[in-house]
């Protein structure tokens, strides 16, 4: 398995417009970080993205993690490195048209990532994956 970070997209609720992101990290840091951004390029405003994230959960193996909400767009996690993989959980609200964020409906879904993935702190240079879920068939 890689050692960076795989992302699930679900398209969790197509009617409550939201997504359901797993990240998987396989090696995670003693004292795991992650965030979202607050400003894009491109775009000459502060970005709440965060304030669209909802029932964040931690878990690392059968056990479940505590968050620990840093700021308003940054969380920390401690984890036990050689207990395996930690996985992060969480939706994210998306009924926004812009380019700059996310949209889900019946109709279309679309998102910018640096609107719904959390990043990995210290996992910056290595391979991201990204796996979409619940597509129509």
């Amino acid at each position: 398995m890689a050692s960076g970070p795989h992302y699930r997209i679900e398209l969790a609720d197509r009617s409550a417009h939201r997504y359901r992101v797993t990240l998987t990290l396989p090696q995670p840091a003693a004292d795991q970080q992650f965030s979202l951004p607050v400003w894009i390029p491109g775009s000459y405003l502060v970005r709440e993205f965060a304030k669209h994230l909802s029932g964040l959960t931690a878990r690392q193996g059968a056990r479940a993690l505590a968050l620990e909400q840093l700021d308003k767009a940054s969380w920390r996690v401690d984890c036990a490195p050689d207990d395996g993989a930690l996985t992060i959980s969480y939706d994210v609200y998306a009924f926004d048209a812009s380019v700059r964020t996310a949209w889900l409906d019946d109709q279309r879904a679309f998102f910018n990532p640096s609107s719904l993935c959390l990043r990995a702190h210290g996992f910056e240079g290595e391979t991201h994956q990204v796996e979409l879920a619940g597509l129509p068939g």
